[in-house]
């Protein structure tokens, strides 16, 4: 198996006083593994990695490969909004009609 064909998913980056942590769930179709990308600076590790996923890349290919594939999903993630101006514009349309109705008195 290639590096590139291993997912990350379930990216999870949490700050506390400013120490980030990065936990993750490493995939592919016959297997999953879950890591703190801190982890990924131990060579035994990696070792584990290579062995679990069949990986023929050496381990700084896969570490780059892992550390590309984690920034490409927290960009995703800082994306998605849920809900976070919802009601926002009702407040807006409110406050619009409060200036028009001043201007046309």
């Amino acid at each position: 198996m290639l590096c590139k064909d291993l997912k990350v998913v379930n990216l999870n980056i949490t700050e506390d006083f400013y120490q980030y942590k990065a936990l993750f769930r490493l995939c592919s179709e016959n297997a999953c593994m879950d890591i703190d990308m801190e982890m990924l600076s131990d060579p035994l590790i990696l070792t584990e990695i290579i062995r679990t996923f069949e990986i023929e890349e050496n381990t700084e290919v896969l570490k780059s490969e892992v550390t590309q594939k984690i920034l490409e999903a927290s960009k995703l993630e800082s994306r998605i909004k849920e809900g976070q101006d919802y009601g926002r514009d009702v407040e807006d349309k409110k406050i619009q009609r409060n200036i028009d109705s001043l201007s046309t008195s």
